[in-house]
C-alpha cells in the first residue's frame, strides 16, 4: 500500500509539472502596431496579391520584405541569404493555340471553336483528328439493358455523348452534374478502345454554368516541383452544347437528337456523316524561381540545440482576377505571415534562449499545392527526425460577423475572440497538455473538432505526413474567403496579438520540455 501510494504520487506531480509546464513563462509583448504595419504592406494593392504571374513582382516584394526583416533581426540561417530557392514548374493552357476544327467532306473549315476543356491533359499539346461516332449520352444500364453503344466497335473512334442519362434528361435534371456517373461513363468508354471523347454538357443548362465551372478549371495553371512522367493520354474533352450543334452543322440538332432517345428510350447511335474534326489543346510549361524564407533561432542547450521548432506561415496569396481585382490575402494569410514576423521578434530579443533551436519558416506556392512546404519537407534545415514539431498559422486574423454565416454549414466558420480552431495530430499527445494549458492561462477556448480531412488542407500537411507532431491554429472562414474583400481593415490586431502570445508560449514550452 506504501509503495503503491508512493507511486501515486510521483504520477501526480509529473502530471501537474506537464500541465504546468506552459504556465511558467511570462506572457510575452507582442505589438499590435508592427502586426498591422506587417499585414497593411503584405496586403496591399501594391503587391497584387502575392501571386504568380500578375504584372509587378508583388510575390517577390513580399519574400524580400519578410527577409529584410529576418536581417534586421539577425536571425540566423545557413549561408546568410535567408532564402530556400528552388524551382517551380508551371503548366498554362495556351489559349492562341487549343481548339477544335470542323471540316466537311471536302475537307472545308465549317467552324473554329475555342471552347474547349481537356480534362488531365499530361502533355504539352493534345492533338487528334478524325470521323466522329454519336453515343447519345454514352449510357449503359446493366439493370434494364440499355446501352447507347450495344455491339458498336469504338477502337480508335472518337466519340461524342451527352452529360446525364435518358431518365435524368426526360425528367429535367440532367443539367445537375453528376462526376461519379460520368467518370464511370468515360472509363467504360474508353476501355472499349475509344482514341477520344467529346463529352457535351446538358442542353438543360441553360446558363452554361457546369461548362462554365470546368472551363474555369482545365484553364487555371498547374505547378509541381517536377513534370510528371508521361503517361498513356486519355484524350476527354469537354464542350458546350453549341459546340455539338456546330459539329452537327445546325443549332438545335443535339438537343433535338437527346429528346428523341430519352422520349423513345431507345439508343440511336451513328457516325456523323461528311463531317471530321480536328483538336487540338497545348499547355506552356516554363520554370519559375520561388522562394522560401527561413530564419533561425539556435537553441541554447549544446545537446539540444540540434533539434528544432518550426514555426510555418505561407505568404503566397491569388494574386488579381480576371477584371483586374486584387485578391489581398489579408487574412489568407498576410495575418499568419504577420504573427510569425512578430513571434521571430519576440525570440530574437530574448537574453535566455530557449534550450532547442527554433526554425521560422514562411513558403510560398502553398496556394497552387502546399508546395513550398513540400520542397521544405524534402530539404529542410533541421532532419525531420530532428523537428519536435511544427506550428503552423493560416488565417489568424478574423472574428466573427453575422455576414460569415453564409459559411454555416462548414466545420470551420470563424471563431468568436476567445475562441481558436487547434489541429493536433497525435504523434505528441503532450502537445495538447501543453497547448491547453497555455489557451487558459490567455483565457482561450480551444476547438478540436475540425474532421481529419483538413490535415490536407495547408502547409502542416508535409510534416504530418512525415509523422512530425503539428498543430495548426486558425480563427476559421470568413464571408471573405478567397475574395478581393478579404482587406487589411477587416483584420483584428487585438485577436492576432492574442494568437501571437499562444504560438511565443506554446514554443517555449515545446522548445524547453
Amino acid at each position: 500500500m506504501k509503495l503503491n501510494k508512493c507511486l501515486f504520487l510521483v504520477i501526480a506531480f509529473l502530471t501537474c509539472f506537464k500541465s504546468g509546464i506552459a504556465q511558467q513563462y511570462a506572457i510575452p509583448h507582442i505589438s499590435e502596431k508592427y502586426l498591422e504595419q506587417h499585414v497593411s504592406y503584405l496586403a496591399s494593392d501594391s503587391l497584387q496579391g502575392r501571386g504568380y504571374f500578375t504584372e509587378n513582382s508583388g510575390l517577390e516584394m513580399a519574400a524580400d520584405y519578410i527577409r529584410n526583416y529576418n536581417e534586421n533581426l539577425a536571425l540566423g540561417f545557413p549561408g546568410e541569404s535567408y532564402f530556400q530557392t528552388f524551382n517551380l514548374l508551371a503548366n498554362r493552357l495556351n489559349k492562341n493555340n487549343s481548339f477544335i476544327k470542323v471540316f466537311n467532306k471536302k475537307k472545308k473549315e465549317k467552324a473554329h471553336l475555342t471552347e474547349l476543356a481537356v480534362l488531365n491533359q499530361e502533355s504539352e499539346i493534345v492533338d487528334f483528328s478524325g470521323e466522329i461516332t454519336f453515343i447519345g449520352f454514352g449510357w449503359k444500364d446493366e439493370v434494364t439493358g440499355y446501352n447507347d453503344y450495344h455491339d458498336l466497335d469504338l477502337r480508335d473512334k472518337i466519340v461524342i455523348f451527352s452529360a446525364g442519362t435518358p431518365e435524368s434528361f426526360k425528367e429535367g435534371f440532367s443539367q445537375q452534374w453528376n462526376n461519379p456517373q460520368e467518370r464511370k461513363k468515360t472509363d467504360e468508354i474508353f476501355k472499349a478502345g475509344a482514341k477520344a471523347i467529346l463529352l457535351v454538357t446538358s442542353p438543360q443548362d441553360t446558363d452554361k454554368k457546369t461548362f462554365s465551372q470546368i472551363w474555369n478549371w482545365a484553364e487555371r495553371p498547374r505547378f509541381s516541383l517536377e513534370i510528371e512522367k508521361k503517361k498513356d493520354q486519355s484524350n476527354l474533352v469537354i464542350i458546350s452544347p453549341s459546340g455539338a450543334d456546330a459539329i452537327l452543322g445546325r443549332k438545335g440538332k443535339w438537343e433535338n437528337l437527346l429528346k428523341r432517345i430519352s422520349k423513345e428510350n431507345k439508343p440511336n447511335p451513328f457516325t456523323i456523316q461528311n463531317r471530321s474534326v480536328q483538336v487540338q489543346s497545348t499547355r506552356i510549361i516554363e520554370t519559375l524561381e520561388s522562394r522560401n524564407i527561413i530564419g533561425i533561432v539556435e537553441g541554447a542547450d549544446p545537446q539540444l540545440k540540434d533539434e528544432c521548432l518550426v514555426f510555418m506561415a505561407h505568404y503566397d496569396h491569388l494574386g488579381v482576377n480576371e477584371n483586374g481585382e486584387v485578391f489581398n490575402g489579408a487574412d489568407d494569410n498576410a495575418s499568419g505571415t504577420a504573427a510569425l514576423l512578430e513571434v521571430a521578434r519576440i525570440f530574437s530579443e530574448m537574453t535566455e534562449k530557449p534550450r532547442r533551436s527554433i526554425v521560422f519558416l514562411w513558403v510560398t506556392a502553398e496556394e497552387v499545392g502546399l508546395i513550398g512546404s513540400e520542397f521544405y519537407s524534402k530539404n529542410p534545415v533541421f532532419p525531420l527526425h530532428k523537428t519536435v514539431a511544427c506550428i503552423n498559422l493560416d488565417m489568424v486574423g478574423r472574428v466573427y460577423e453575422p455576414r460569415d454565416s453564409v459559411w454555416n454549414r462548414s466545420p470551420k466558420l470563424v471563431k468568436n475572440f476567445n475562441e481558436l480552431y487547434v489541429l493536433a495530430n497525435n504523434y505528441n499527445p503532450e502537445l495538447k497538455n501543453i497547448t491547453n494549458s497555455v489557451f487558459e492561462k490567455l483565457g482561450l477556448l480551444p476547438d478540436y473538432s475540425l474532421p481529419n480531412s483538413f490535415f490536407y488542407t495547408s502547409d502542416h500537411y508535409h510534416f504530418h505526413r512525415n509523422e512530425v507532431p503539428i498543430l495548426n491554429f486558425s480563427t476559421g472562414y470568413t464571408a471573405d474567403y478567397h475574395r478581393v474583400t478579404d482587406t487589411a481593415d477587416r483584420i483584428r490586431y487585438d485577436k492576432m496579438k492574442k494568437v501571437a502570445e499562444l504560438c511565443v508560449l506554446v514554443g517555449m514550452a515545446i522548445a524547453n520540455e
